[in-house]
C-alpha cells in the first residue's frame, strides 16, 4: 500500500461528516467573511438547529463524545499538523502488531494539540481567530524532535491513546502555549493540561488501558530511536503554521 493510500484512510473517517478546509493564505478578515450569519447557521455542514444529533457510540467504533451537540456551541481546537512520511507510516503499522489488545489506527489527520477541546460561543468566534492571529505572528518558526512513546487516557476514561512525545528545546511552543492559556481565560475557557506532554497520538483503544500499553512503551521507544537512527529525516518536525479548528471550519496562520 503506497503512502498516499495510507494517508487517506487515516484523513477519510473523521467524526465530522465533512470538514471545510480553507487554508489558503488569505487573511484571516477574509475567511471571517464567508462564515455564515447566524440565521443560516443551519446551512453549515455541522449540526442543523432543529436536527437532534445521535450520539450513539455504535456510530463512532464504540467512542464516547465528551460533549453533547449544543446549538450555538462550537468545538474548537488549536493544534500543529503532523505528515508522516512513507516510512514512518509503516513504522506506525508496525506498532500494530506488537501490542496483545485491540487498537486503531487514528483516522483523523495527525496532528499535536496544544489546547483542551474547548466549547466556543458563536460570537466569540471573530475576535477569538484575532487572537489566535495575532499570536502566531509575533511567535518565530521552530522544531519539534520526536522523543518516545507514551500512552494517554482521556479524562473520561473512555479511550487511551498511544503517541510519539515532542520537545521543543528553544522553548517556543511552551511561550506559545503560554501566552495562548493567556487568551483562553478572558473567555473563561480551560488552559492547557499543566502536566501537558505535546505528542502525535497514532494508536487508541477503547477504555483505560494505560497499564497494559505502559508495558509495551519502553520496547516501543528503543524500536522508535531505530528507525530514526537509520531515517534521521524524520526526527524533527518544523513548524511554521499553527492550525484552528472551530466547528467544521478550518484556518492556518503562519509563524513569524
Amino acid at each position: 500500500m503506497s503512502g498516499l493510500e495510507l494517508i487517506s484512510t487515516y484523513i477519510s473517517d473523521s467524526e465530522d461528516d465533512e470538514v471545510i478546509s480553507d487554508n489558503s493564505n488569505n487573511s484571516s478578515n477574509n475567511v471571517l467573511q464567508r462564515l455564515p450569519l447566524p440565521g443560516v447557521i443551519a446551512t453549515w455542514k455541522g449540526v442543523s438547529h432543529h436536527e437532534e444529533v445521535s450520539d450513539s457510540p455504535s456510530q463512532h467504533d464504540g467512542r464516547v463524545r465528551s460533549f453533547k451537540h449544543e446549538r450555538g456551541n462550537w468545538a474548537t481546537l488549536v493544534y500543529l499538523d503532523y505528515e508522516p512520511s512513507e516510512a514512518m507510516l509503516s513504522w506506525i503499522l508496525s506498532v500494530l502488531e506488537e501490542l496483545p489488545i485491540k487498537c486503531n489506527i487514528f483516522r483523523e489527520q495527525f496532528h499535536i494539540s496544544i489546547t483542551r477541546t474547548l466549547i466556543l460561543k458563536f460570537h466569540w468566534i471573530e475576535s477569538f481567530v484575532e487572537e489566535i492571529k495575532k499570536l502566531c505572528e509575533q511567535t518565530d518558526e521552530f522544531n519539534l524532535e520526536l522523543l518516545n512513546l507514551r500512552a494517554y487516557c482521556n479524562e473520561d476514561k473512555t479511550r487511551t491513546f498511544l503517541g510519539i512525545e515532542c520537545i521543543d528545546d528553544k522553548g517556543i511552543l511552551d511561550h506559545f502555549v503560554k501566552n495562548l492559556n493567556n487568551s483562553l481565560a478572558e473567555y473563561n475557557l480551560p488552559p492547557f493540561y499543566e502536566d501537558s506532554s505535546y505528542h502525535i497520538s497514532f494508536l487508541w483503544c477503547l477504555g483505560n488501558e494505560t497499564a497494559i500499553l505502559n508495558e509495551f512503551t519502553s520496547s516501543l521507544t528503543d524500536k522508535l530511536n531505530q528507525f530514526l537512527i537509520e531515517h534521521t529525516e524524520d526526527r524533527y518536525i518544523h513548524v511554521n503554521k499553527v492550525h484552528l479548528k472551530i466547528g467544521n471550519k478550518l484556518y492556518a496562520f503562519k509563524l513569524s
